[in-house]
């Protein structure tokens, strides 16, 4: 899924394998943007968080294109939202820095929502990230390299120390727990029955995880830096190789954009000082350069580009 900013955002629903768009819908007007979105396990549900003033939560049905409900959700900005992946659990968690709450639509006897407790044994911290399992654990991501586990009760039941550094995104699925830190690592876990034991660390050296994904064997990993890697059969070997699925301009605007003509690549430029080319027909990064190593505050930018410039191209 995919979420707009503006007075009435989009949210869009993809086919991931082919693209195709399969939903789209607008929140109410002065919604301002989507802050986060999540999909339910049955695909027939998507909640959002907003970023008006009342970070208003909204749950829509897919297949009717109806809006089930929009009402209040936090005073502080919601940072992410996840469904629950237990079969026929339709509960999801939305956190905030301070705040983790666990709303429960389908069932009326439960109120709404409800906060969750941490209780006095476990370090409190800034949260960042939340996601489910699909034996209906909880788990969110502290400030503090711990990983908090929730059980149905909407309490911590325990807290393990994952990264030196904050947490950044959490993912749970077939079994693991994966975890990505601002130590520029990714901690991959065992978890099954509410027991957990670390398998593996994947260590990056450029930036660190913003998000991550976890299918059979393969780890998909998006970094602060605007990259898309993805690592094969990640667990059964050693030294798992990097490949590079994109770059991207990731820091300030893009102020460019060049079709070169006879050819397949588009070029772009930016406020990064980088040239990077695409190729628009098989919708892969090819190669980038810089334009200048100047790292000072009023560093150069690249504002136009033209096809001309491929020419002065590295090939890095």
């Amino acid at each position: 899924m995919t979420g707009e900013t503006g007075p009435s955002p989009a949210v869009h629903v993809w086919k991931a394998a082919s693209g195709e768009k399969v939903g789209q819908f607008n929140l109410q007007a002065g919604s301002r943007g989507i802050a986060a979105c999540s999909l339910s396990a049955c695909s027939r549900y998507v909640a959002t968080a907003d970023l008006s003033n009342d970070h208003r939560v909204s749950i829509y049905n897919i297949e009717r294109q109806k809006n089930l409900l929009t009402t209040n959700g936090s005073t502080d900005r919601i940072l992410d939202v996840a469904w629950s992946k237990r079969a026929d659990d339709l509960r999801f968690a939305t956190v905030t820095p301070k705040q983790v709450v666990f709303w429960h639509p389908a069932d009326v006897t439960k109120r709404l929502k409800q906060p969750g407790v941490m209780g006095r044994t476990n370090a409190a911290c800034l949260f960042t990230s939340v996601c489910f399992d699909e034996e209906g654990w909880c788990y969110t991501g502290g400030d503090n390299g711990q990983i908090q586990v929730w059980a149905d009760t909407c309490q911590a039941v325990k807290c393990i120390k994952a990264h030196s550094a904050g947490i950044t995104s959490v993912e749970a699925t077939q079994g693991k727990l994966i975890s990505g830190g601002k130590d520029k690592r990714v901690c991959i876990m065992s978890a099954t029955g509410g027991n957990f034991k670390l398998e593996k660390f994947v260590d990056f050296s450029s930036s660190f995880p913003r998000s991550i994904d976890f299918f059979n064997g393969n780890l998909l990993v998006g970094l602060r830096n605007g990259s898309i890697l993805e690592f094969k059969d990640v667990m059964t070997t050693d030294s798992p190789v990097e490949n590079t699925l994109i770059e991207s301009h990731f820091e300030g605007e893009v102020w460019g954009l060049e079709i070169a003509a006879g050819s397949n690549k588009v070029i772009t430029s930016g406020d990064d000082n980088k040239i990077m080319m695409y190729d628009y027909e098989t919708h892969t990064f090819d190669r980038k350069g810089t334009v200048s190593d100047h790292k000072s505050a009023n560093k150069a930018k690249v504002k136009a580009v033209t096809a001309s410039s491929m020419s002065l191209y590295p090939a890095n």
